[in-house]
């Protein structure tokens, strides 16, 4: 019970009531702004830049032009400050689309080198310079192979794959893959010896990686090769490893396939492949798009594959309700990898190729995604850009959302590099076509502040509901006061109903006293009687008087009834220590039930009645006593023709207080018994609240 009164007391409390329609308001409000702020700044003045990179290994990036000059092809690095270091001449020439400038650290000492392929015609060269260091590295015109060249055109792509070290000599290898159109030129994978500038190549394959990754993807410290692959169905004759199929190739470092290349048959497919690790497993996720019109072949869909090339489970996209080309992307983390779907929303799937989370992305078109470290933390972050919205959507490896900024440039082709200048203030380079920008993403200082909305709506509602209460508790208060106006009228009509019963009783006895010629005793009398009725007058309006006031009014009133009945009982009053004689009691309590004594227990006594009342403290109550020694109730009931209307009305008085009081008067009526279980009188006990 006290539970339930407990409960109670917390659900409409007004702080509870306030929770539900707050928590409601804010569940429905959009987001109160972004944690992060994407700037986005037009780098105008660095035109030209080609690329940013910290060259040695000081924390700031230097600048990197390559530009066309007279007669050569030339690389210039800046510092910060526009000052040059040096300018490196190329006599051959460099074409951006067969290959971009590539930063790398073979001898693993302080400054980067720069790798740059030029050509000649059909010859391909590889021209290396450790720019920065006057000492440093150089390498021209190391030819490597020759290419596809049609018409003046290079129609040959190279991308490279990283840096190795496999001989054990304590400097890295550099690799690299070769693709060209038609059949003309090499489709191969490539690692480069610079310390004794000796090439490596893959066995011939109509089909490679056009964009590798070099990661240890089973563990054993040492890396994979592996990228996108496609079927374009050049080469029409029979050659190894046909390009009207997509493969699943993974080569070592050594450049051997580490288990034999597993055919997706289909022209116009296309294979994704990302390393995969979920707890002691590794392998490979591959995303397959079917893009033909060949229906027999494999559907696209989501595949992962052991580290020994072996199917482990598969789920076609269809099932997943994507028709479109599906990009995916495998994001590192420390328990289990995450995969990503990307289509116009974003699936998150786990090791089972279940669908974990569904992200709508903020775009009604076709969006472009990519990679890159936005903010500087070393973990690349998801750049989603919709030129037909103009608009860039910034999210972390999570797929939570961290900035959107209003963007467009006409060229979708973006090339990012890192900047930090001398002050070491971070930003991304993006450079699309001749135009280049800096991105930066700014951590939002005030952003937790929106938050102090959501204790403000809760605020609001609380203080709401509070006035409303207050409101409802003054017009209940108004309501409870014509009501106890209303019992103010009834108690006066009580006291209406007992006045005229004790007057017509004195009356009578002074009548009597006349009568027998007694004036002193019925002066005497009428003095004592006119004090009563003097109090009774001076109280009409009143409910309550004080302990004092009941005293003095219960005892001329038994003063009287004793100049009636003489030695026919006699009485005390005895007033206990913790009483203070101020404490506030109901008018009439005492009188009523000293009358009811007499009447009833006293006066059929033979003997001498006494009739004691005491009044004490009791728990935080002042307890009123009235103890007689008459004849009992029992017994008294079955000589008294009353009707027992004062004790009625008495019950009806305290009935109508405590419908006002906060705490109810209480009484209790005992019938007391002597030794041999005789009738002995009666105790009335009452508790009236003490209100503090």
């Amino acid at each position: 019970m006290k539970f339930i009164s407990f409960l109670n007391k917390i659900i409409f409390s007004t702080w509870f009531l306030a929770l539900i329609p707050a928590f409601l308001i804010i569940a429905i409000l959009p987001p109160l702004g972004s944690k992060y702020t994407l700037l986005v700044e037009p780098s105008d003045k660095h035109k030209y830049v080609y690329v940013y990179q910290d060259l040695n290994s000081d924390s700031i990036s230097e600048i990197i032009y390559m530009e066309k000059g007279l007669p050569f092809f030339f690389i210039a690095v800046y510092d910060n400050d526009h000052h040059i270091f040096d300018q490196w001449n190329l006599r051959d020439s460099i074409n951006p689309l067969l290959s971009e400038m590539i930063f790398g650290n073979f001898d693993h000492d302080r400054y980067k080198e720069i790798y740059v392929f030029t050509y000649k015609g059909d010859s391909l060269f590889l021209n290396v310079n450790e720019l920065i260091e006057p000492h440093g590295t150089r390498m021209e015109r190391v030819f490597i192979t020759k290419i596809g060249y049609k018409n003046g055109e290079v129609v040959s792509i190279l991308n490279p794959a990283g840096f190795f070290d496999e001989n054990g000599d304590g400097k890295d290898e550099f690799y690299f893959t070769i693709s060209s159109a038609f059949n003309l030129g090499p489709r191969r994978l490539y690692s480069f010896d610079l310390v004794n500038k000796k090439l490596i190549s893959s066995q011939f394959t109509a089909t490679i990686c056009l964009f590798p990754k070099m990661i240890d993807a089973d563990k054993d410290h040492k890396p994979e090769i592996f990228g996108s692959m496609s079927a374009s169905g050049n080469y029409r004759t029979n050659v190894p490893y046909t390009d009207s199929s997509t493969w699943f190739m993974v080569f070592d470092d050594k450049l051997k396939f580490k288990f034999p290349p597993v055919e997706f048959p289909g022209f116009a497919n296309g294979l994704d492949i990302n390393a995969y690790e979920n707890g002691s497993f590794t392998g490979y996720v591959l995303s397959h798009w079917a893009g033909g019109t060949d229906t027999t072949v494999l559907k696209s869909g989501i595949l992962i594959y052991s580290s020994d090339g072996k199917l482990v489970r598969s789920r076609l996209y269809s099932d997943l309700g994507l028709t479109q080309y599906t990009r995916s992307f495998v994001i590192k983390h420390p328990q289990s990898d995450r995969i990503y779907l990307l289509e116009n929303k974003v699936l998150e799937l786990n090791s089972k190729l279940e669908v974990v989370r569904s992200i709508i992305l903020p775009f009604r078109s076709a969006m472009l995604p990519y990679q890159a470290d936005v903010d500087g933390d070393g973990e690349d972050e998801f750049l989603f850009y919709s030129g037909d919205e103009q608009k860039l959507s910034v999210y972390n490896s999570g797929l939570d959302k961290l900035a959107e900024i209003k963007f467009h440039t006409e060229i979708n082709i973006w090339k990012f590099s890192r900047y930090s200048s001398k002050y070491h203030e971070y930003k991304l380079f993006l450079r699309a076509g001749k135009n280049s920008y800096f991105l930066k993403l700014n951590k939002n200082s005030y952003y937790y502040l929106g938050y102090l909305v959501y204790p403000g709506i809760y605020l609001l509602i609380f203080l709401f509901i509070l006035i409303i209460r207050r409101i409802n508790t003054y017009q209940v208060v108004q309501k409870e006061t014509l009501k106890q106006r209303l019992i103010t009228l009834q108690l006066q009509g009580i006291k209406a109903q007992l006045d005229p019963h004790f007057t017509f009783n004195t009356l009578n006895a002074v009548a009597s006293l006349i009568y027998l010629e007694d004036r002193q005793t019925a002066y005497d009398y009428m003095n004592k009687f006119t004090q009563l009725l003097r109090g009774m007058l001076n109280d009409a309006e009143r409910i309550y008087r004080s302990v004092a006031e009941e005293v003095v009014f219960v005892s001329t009133y038994l003063d009287l009834e004793k100049l009636r009945y003489g030695e026919k009982f006699n009485y005390e009053i005895k007033i206990g220590e913790g009483i203070t004689q101020n404490e506030q009691v109901p008018k009439l309590v005492l009188q009523t039930f000293a009358e009811n004594a007499i009447k009833h227990g006293l006066m059929p006594c033979a003997d001498g009645g006494i009739l004691i009342i005491t009044i004490d403290r009791e728990n935080n109550c002042v307890k009123l006593t009235i103890e007689d020694n008459g004849i009992g109730r029992a017994k008294a009931a079955g000589q008294s023709t009353s009707t027992g209307k004062g004790l009625k009305i008495t019950g009806e008085f305290y009935d109508i207080l405590n419908q006002i009081n906060k705490r109810p008067i209480k009484h209790v009526i005992t019938d007391l018994y002597n030794e041999t279980g005789d009738a002995s009188g009666t105790r009335v006990e009452v508790w009236v609240p003490i209100e503090e």
